[in-house]
């Protein structure tokens, strides 16, 4: 457990130290006015008041709102508030959820979501964030549009970019009162207000996930810029001859296997019928087989050959060095590969594995490869102090996997709780006193489950994939995820933060 006298106890009647710092010579330029969406949900607090009558809530800040940040931040408002506030003393609390996107993307679904429109509607893969937190409405909660750009462990405080005027509005309504006085409750977005702002920390949840080298397979900001991304993609595609794929691990194969099914062929049951003139696919992979990352090396030969019946061409062993694209008139991408040779292409697809969104954190706190350093029992973020944890494909501990993020969440949340029980209980006895109490709160340990069950859908009914280690066959990968990409689970992943690959979803899944 950490440490429980970390942080600035606040005396009963005190003035409290500021949650929130501006900075005053970093302005946003005066956005222009729109309407106001009715799925936004109003915040508790009333920008308005002046008067100091208590202590400012404490922050619990989520950075990141996908698998993990919905999880981590249902989990709070359902279970963790209602079991804090166990002594006179205790603090009030508000979780701030960070994101740059005010919808989640299912990415989970991107190889059929790019091939065109219609297979995976935009509506079903963009699910917005704030309507999902619609029974939380009497909970002190906010989700800000922005961007965090520094973490400081010293002064815990992390400072954030607030993309757009609403979001610098929430921001600065967390502000300490006595800093918000000035604050109209009708301004507009011709109110001046500051876009780089920072707040102070309680407890911090790092779990901002990873990002695809292609902005087609991740969100890489706003859902809009994604989504704009897969149209005009799917325009270029339609009118491409030569399309070239890298990457031969599960989101490759799965790109070029859509590709060719839903591009080259008209028919899918009971045979499939090619249509008269095929694009040309190429996938290139830098080992010697498609999967490398499935140990049994049949399943990436199966794959293979369902690869081959589709008409995409596998180059084995060759890597690209580097692609560049528009090279002349035409818009194709030239890409210059590893054995001297080059290939034309109309459209190119980078499916190269994903890095870490990491930039926020310093140096010390990330391995050489940038992922946050974690406990790999805790979730505790132990080079940080106290009350920081990371969670999901950020953090050092996971292999890149759902089932990573939904293991996790229980012991990131159940230690959080802990921690904050023991600080409450050291500010009601701050000499002494609440020792027992505090030894009590036992921690619980995370166990890396083996990394045995991946599913990749290649053709319209069929694929290949691994459930504990057992090859499933083709039917069973296109009912457990091949037909739809469960984007029917996608609803429930924002609106309650359940597991999309747990069935069912109960409402006591996280004990």
């Amino acid at each position: 457990m950490s440490n429980p006298s970390a942080g600035p106890p606040p005396p009963t009647g005190a003035p409290q130290p500021p949650q929130a710092q501006q900075h005053e010579n970093e302005k946003l330029p005066t956005p222009t006015a729109g309407p106001k969406s009715p799925q936004q949900i109003e915040h508790n607090r009333d920008p308005t008041e002046t008067s100091i009558s208590g202590p400012e809530p404490l922050n619990i800040i989520i950075l990141g709102a996908s698998f993990g940040g919905l999880s981590c931040a249902h989990h709070f408002l359902d279970y963790t508030l209602h079991r804090l506030r166990t002594t006179s003393t205790a603090p009030n609390y508000r979780l701030i959820i960070i994101s740059p996107s005010t919808h989640i993307y299912w990415n989970i679904g991107a190889p059929r979501a790019l091939v065109k429109g219609g297979l995976l509607k935009h509506e079903d893969t963009f699910i917005a964030i704030e309507p999902g937190f619609a029974r939380h409405k009497d909970l002190d909660w906010t989700l800000i549009q922005g961007k965090a750009l520094n973490v400081n462990p010293d002064d815990r405080t992390v400072k954030i970019e607030c993309f757009n005027f609403e979001a610098q509005k929430r921001c600065s309504i967390l502000l300490p009162r006595r800093n918000s006085k000035s604050l109209d409750a009708n301004a507009g977005p011709g109110s001046s207000l500051n876009r780089i702002q920072t707040l102070d920390y309680h407890a911090l949840i790092m779990c901002t996930g990873t990002s695809a080298h292609s902005d087609l397979l991740s969100l890489h900001g706003p859902h809009l810029e994604t989504a704009d991304a897969l149209n005009r993609f799917h325009t270029q595609v339609s009118q491409a001859k030569s399309i070239v794929i890298c990457g031969g691990g599960t989101s490759g194969v799965e790109v070029a296997g859509q590709l060719a099914t839903f591009l080259n062929h008209t028919r899918h049951f009971p045979f499939r019928r090619r249509i008269k003139t095929p694009k040309q696919i190429i996938l290139i992979t830098g080992g010697d087989r498609c999967l490398p990352g499935i140990g049994n090396a049949s399943v990436g030969l199966k794959a293979e050959k369902l690869l081959a019946k589709l008409g995409v061409e596998v180059k084995h062993n060759v890597r690209v060095l580097r692609a560049q694209e528009w090279f002349d008139q035409t818009g194709a991408t030239r890409i210059d590969l590893s054995d001297d040779t080059q290939l034309i292409a109309d459209v190119y697809v980078a499916c190269t594995g994903v890095a870490p969104n990491s930039d926020y954190a310093p140096s010390y706190l990330k391995d050489d490869r940038g992922y946050i350093l974690t406990n790999n029992a805790t979730m505790r973020c132990d080079l940080a102090g106290d009350r920081v944890y990371a969670l999901g494909d950020v953090a050092s501990y996971s292999q890149n996997y759902v089932p990573d993020v939904y293991a996790a969440v229980p012991v990131v949340m159940h230690n959080m709780l802990n921690d904050l029980l023991a600080y409450e209980l050291h500010l009601a006895s701050p000499y002494g006193g609440n020792e027992d109490r505090i030894e009590q709160l036992v921690d619980e340990s995370y166990a890396q489950r083996p990394n045995d069950s991946q599913l990749c859908p290649i053709t319209r009914f069929g694929g290949v994939g691994i459930l504990l280690g057992l090859k499933l066959p083709k039917v069973m990968v296109h009912l457990l995820k091949g037909h739809d990409y469960r984007v029917c689970k996608a609803k429930g992943v924002v609106v309650d933060g359940g597991n999309p690959y747990a069935v069912p979803v109960t409402p006591g899944k996280y004990e």
